[in-house]
């Protein structure tokens, strides 16, 4: 009788699972022999991984697993990266995912790294871990890089977290580094160049690993953002000191966004800029910068006839809102500012009426408008600066309610004789404004709320109503003894 004969995965299987001397001999050779015989040995390899579930959660046979991955982790002098074993010897060089369909026997480098994470045998897991700390083989190399990416990620933070030391990177566990950063920590290949400057997430393992020389191949401004964001959130405090040290080493187009997050009110940035003396690339928005950044005296230098908020009227070069200009602006009127400069900015606040032209007025009525938000919610500054210059909304129904809580009453008197149209105006838009500020000016003023009254409620009693509606179990309303349902 003849006997069939086996494939090169059954005898695999036999000479790993079963011992068999003979089955292991002829495997031996045909991976010595290379080519297509070790290329079927490799795949057969991965096939008795996959049946035994590797890395796929509960139903993951660590038993069928072992032995296998034992095998691959085999030294073989013919791999042309270290360590030297079949492992690295047959793996390819991109960190490439098997296509989804027919298996073929292609490796999985995501359950490699996990296998050295989490791998329940832990002698293995050791020696897969011992493997990703040293190696050299570029496709581990992107597949470790590709599992730093997902946890240096910055998401919400985390729940586990520490007081003290919450962080939006899963790095960290309140404080205790991931195992993650052991390996990428000891392997003395990573960090590498960036293959894409918009990689910004593997910017953090070059922080971590102090290679600062790195930093150059990522997108500087999307860098100057991402250093920024890192030092708002826990992460050890040698890498913030590395995060300042970078932000105050970028080419122009990074200080240029920190420039920008420090005229928005960013604590790091404003310390950047103030090390370094980034300036913003508009000229126009110097002075504000100088202002906004506590640089008095250049300030001073840079803006002699207070116009810091007339230069930003043109609509080009325009990075940060109006909104975002005012509220900085009136945040800083209450800090303890030199007479003369606050003495300039408040002229400024007051300089904004139309110009004349298109095209200078084009920032000025997103300034004024900004001025008028903050004067209806009772900014002391900006009313002053709405009543000092005479600052009137562009729509007449947001006029009544302007000249109410900015006290402008003798004007008040003159368009609402007898109170009625402002509570009629309230009632159209009382999304658009607080009952409380109304509330106040009047108790101060001595005068009547202007606020409606509440609109009345809906009846609560849903069977008052009888209603037909499509779905099959609602059956409506009873039509000569019959209730139609929609579907019915």
């Amino acid at each position: 009788m003849r006997l069939r004969r086996r494939s090169k995965q059954q005898l695999l299987a036999a000479a790993v699972y079963d011992h068999d001397r003979r089955a292991r001999e002829r495997i031996d050779r045909w991976w010595a022999a290379g080519g297509t015989h070790r290329d079927e040995v490799w795949r057969s390899a991965w096939f008795l991984l996959t049946s035994a579930n590797f890395r796929f959660g509960n139903h993951e046979r660590p038993a069928r697993v072992v032995p296998v991955l034992e095998f691959l982790l085999e030294d073989d002098p013919t791999s042309p990266y270290q360590p030297q074993n079949r492992l690295t010897a047959c793996l390819p060089l991109t960190a490439v995912e098997p296509a989804n369909g027919l298996y073929l026997g292609d490796p999985s480098f995501r359950q490699l790294v996990d296998a050295a994470l989490g791998f329940p045998d832990l002698a293995l897991r050791q020696r897969m871990a011992d493997l990703l700390s040293v190696t050299d083989q570029p496709g581990l190399l992107d597949a470790m890089e590709a599992e730093f990416r997902q946890h240096a990620r910055l998401g919400p933070t985390y729940v586990g977290s520490e007081p003290g030391r919450d962080t939006r990177c899963r790095l960290w566990l309140g404080g205790e580094p991931h195992p993650l950063l052991q390996l990428v920590a000891a392997n003395p290949h990573l960090p590498r160049p960036p293959a894409q400057p918009d990689d910004l997430d593997l910017a953090l393992l070059a922080l971590l690993k102090d290679r600062l020389d790195l930093l150059p191949a990522f997108d500087q401004a999307a860098l100057a953002v991402r250093l920024l964001e890192y030092l708002g959130t826990w992460l050890p405090e040698e890498i913030h000191a590395r995060c300042r040290r970078a932000l105050r080493e970028l080419p122009a187009e990074g200080a240029a966004a920190v420039c920008e997050h420090a005229l928005r009110g960013n604590a790091e940035a404003i310390a950047a800029v103030r090390h370094t003396g980034y300036l913003p690339t508009d000229p126009a928005w110097i002075p504000l910068h100088l202002l906004l950044t506590d640089q008095f005296a250049a300030y001073r230098e840079a803006d002699p006839n207070a116009l810091v908020l007339q230069l930003l009227s043109s609509p080009y070069g325009q990075t940060v809102p109006a909104d975002v200009v005012i509220d900085r602006i009136l945040a800083l009127l209450k800090t303890s500012l030199p007479r003369d400069v606050a003495a300039a900015v408040r002229r400024s606040l007051r300089d904004l009426a139309p110009a004349g032209n298109l095209l200078d007025d084009f920032g000025r009525r997103g300034l004024r408008k900004a001025i008028l938000d903050q004067a209806i919610q009772l900014n002391p500054e900006a009313v002053a600066a709405v009543v000092d210059a005479g600052y009137l909304p562009e729509g007449d129904e947001d006029l009544l309610p302007l000249l109410f809580l900015t006290e402008q009453f003798e004007r008040y008197d003159h368009e609402d004789p007898d109170g009625t149209k402002l509570p009629a105006a309230l009632a159209k838009k009382r999304y658009a404004y607080e009952h409380n500020h109304f509330r106040t000016v009047a108790k101060r003023a001595g005068r009547p709320d202007p606020w409606p009254p509440a609109e009345p409620s809906p009846p609560s009693n849903r069977s008052s109503t009888q209603h037909v509606t499509t779905y099959p179990s609602s059956y409506g309303a009873d039509s000569g003894g019959h209730n139609y349902g929609g579907h019915f």
